[in-house]
């Protein structure tokens, strides 16, 4: 499913996806029936004031993790759907600096210590430290879900392989929106479908298709 939002096709900024839940942060009809189509719980809520919710968490199936930058009210508005766990960081971008499934996680390798911790136990995964082609924000880097993952294109070959070990899935590198490297900003995805940026090319989708298991 091809999305723009407010007519802008990085949908990953505003979105976080995983197999049981969604959160949004602009209240954007077509994104929030799109989502429903795709089998999960959807939350519409800012984080920290802020819509860009897709850089702000990281989430799987058993829960989000937030920031102690988040409100009250958005806490609650989240805790309606899922479990919560507040970490105190002054790293607020929790869904930039981690690629997350249900058996794994790739984290920002300057990434505090209690937020490995955190994520190791409250999302119950595998972590490790690393980069995505060189990249240290591995949350807009990459995409994944449990059944594939989809990296920047300039991915090598020790990363894709920390990833796949990790994660527990087979993972191929390309880009969204016509050629843009960063595909966090430009995908959501979970192991039921996708969402993409309105701007990626019939090419692109069959390398996401590939990669995300749907092929």
């Amino acid at each position: 499913m091809k999305l723009s939002i407010n007519g802008n096709p990085l949908i990953g900024l505003y979105i976080k996806l995983c197999d049981e839940f969604a959160v949004v942060g602009v209240r954007d009809k077509k994104a929030i029936e799109m989502l429903r189509e795709l089998g999960v719980e959807v939350v519409y809520t800012t984080i920290a004031g802020s819509e860009l919710v897709g850089a702000m968490l990281a989430l799987n199936s058993n829960g989000a993790l937030l920031s102690n930058h988040a409100m009250r009210k958005e806490i609650e508005r989240i805790k309606k759907k899922m479990d919560v766990k507040i970490v105190e960081t002054r790293m607020t971008c929790l869904g930039n600096i981690a690629l997350t499934n249900d058996s794994g996680a790739i984290v920002h390798p300057e990434a505090e210590e209690r937020i490995i911790e955190n994520i190791r136990s409250f999302l119950d995964v595998e972590v490790s430290r690393g980069t995505i082609g060189g990249i240290k924000t591995v949350g807009m880097a990459g995409v994944a879900t449990n059944n594939g993952a989809l990296l920047n294109p300039n991915a090598n070959e020790w990363e894709i392989k920390r990833v796949e070990e990790v994660l527990g899935v087979e993972a191929l590198t390309g880009t969204v929106n016509f050629g843009s490297d960063m595909v966090g900003t430009g995908l959501v995805a979970n192991s039921r479908g996708y969402i993409v940026g309105e701007d990626t090319t019939g090419f692109e989708l069959g390398v996401i298709e590939e990669a995300l298991g749907f092929i």
